[in-house]
C-alpha cells in the first residue's frame, strides 16, 4: 500500500510536472494574442479619440460663428426700433415751410437726420438703393405696379419707404412701385 501511494504521488507529481510544462507553451501563444487585443484596443481607443476631438473642432468652429454672428448683428433690434424714427425724421423734412422760422427748424432736422444715419452707417446700417433698378424679391417688397412707358418691366418706379441692411443682413425690405 505504502508502494501505491507512492505510484499515485509520483503520477501526480507527473501531472503536475506535465502542466508546469504545457503552461509555458500556452503563455507564449498567449503574447501574441494578447499584443493583438491590445492593439484592437489602442485602434478603438484611437478612433474614439479622434471622433471626440473632431466633435470638438466643430463645436469650436460653430461657437465661434455663432459668437460671430451674435457680435455682428446685436443691433438687429435696436435698428428696427430705430427705423420709424428715421421714416418720421424724413416725413418732416419732406413737408414744405413756408415760415421762415419752421425753414430753420427743418435745417435743424436735416442736421439731426444727417447725423444720425452716419453714426448708422458707421455701425453697418446702410439704405438699400431701390428706384431705376431691377426689382430683387431678396431687397424689395412690391406693393403695387403700374404700367409706365419707356420702362423695361420689373423694374423699380416709386419706393415708397426705404429699406435697411445691417452689414449683409436685410432688416427692412424697401416697399417699392414695380413697373410692368
Amino acid at each position: 500500500m505504502a508502494e501505491e501511494k507512492k505510484v499515485n504521488e509520483t503520477e501526480m507529481e507527473e501531472e503536475t510536472v506535465e502542466e508546469t510544462v504545457d503552461t509555458p507553451e500556452e503563455k507564449e501563444a498567449d503574447p501574441e494574442a494578447e499584443i493583438k487585443a491590445l492593439s484592437e484596443e489602442v485602434n478603438k481607443w484611437k478612433t474614439e479619440y479622434y471622433k471626440v476631438f473632431a466633435d470638438m473642432e466643430n463645436t469650436k468652429k460653430r461657437m465661434n460663428t455663432e459668437f460671430e454672428n451674435q457680435k455682428k448683428f446685436m443691433m438687429q433690434s435696436f435698428v428696427e426700433e430705430l427705423l420709424p424714427v428715421i421714416d418720421n425724421f424724413e416725413r418732416s423734412l419732406a413737408a414744405e415751410a413756408g415760415d421762415e422760422n419752421l425753414k430753420n427748424f427743418l435745417k435743424g432736422y436735416q442736421m439731426i437726420h444727417d447725423q444720425l444715419l452716419m453714426i448708422l452707417e458707421k455701425n453697418g446700417v446702410k439704405a438699400i438703393e431701390a428706384e431705376g433698378k431691377p426689382f430683387d424679391p431678396n431687397f424689395h417688397q412690391a406693393v403695387m405696379t403700374e404700367e409706365v412707358e419707356g420702362m423695361e418691366p420689373n423694374m423699380v418706379v416709386e419706393e415708397l419707404q426705404k429699406g435697411y441692411m445691417l452689414k449683409d443682413r436685410v432688416v427692412r425690405a424697401t416697399l417699392v412701385k414695380v413697373s410692368q
